[in-house]
């Protein structure tokens, strides 16, 4: 698995319910790779989306909106859908925006 890119920063989440509620993100985007037989290069497999998205504010936001599929817009405009999967803020993705 290779790292393709480490994106930190401010955004803002948007919840189910239309509130805009600015946040932190700490989010890795990996993509697995497929060997082949020795001496052939590998193929790009599976692109990951990990990492955890919290608020600043509200020490409560994780538990809040726990399992709440949410919309982070990060700083250079790219968004996706997530869902915290664990107290800690580690998030799962539900679809990439773009």
């Amino acid at each position: 698995m290779i790292e393709l890119e480490h994106l930190q920063g401010t955004g803002t989440v948007t919840t189910q319910d239309g509130n805009e509620i600015p946040a932190l993100y700490d989010i890795h985007i990996t993509q697995d790779q497929i060997h082949g037989a020795p001496g052939t290069t590998s193929a790009p497999g599976a692109k990951h989306i990990s990492g955890q998205v919290w608020s600043p504010r509200d020490t409560s936001f994780v538990m809040t909106h726990f399992r709440e599929t949410m919309t982070l817009e990060m700083e250079d405009g790219r968004q996706f859908r997530f869902f915290h999967r664990d107290t800690k803020g580690n998030i799962g993705l539900n679809k990439w925006i773009g």
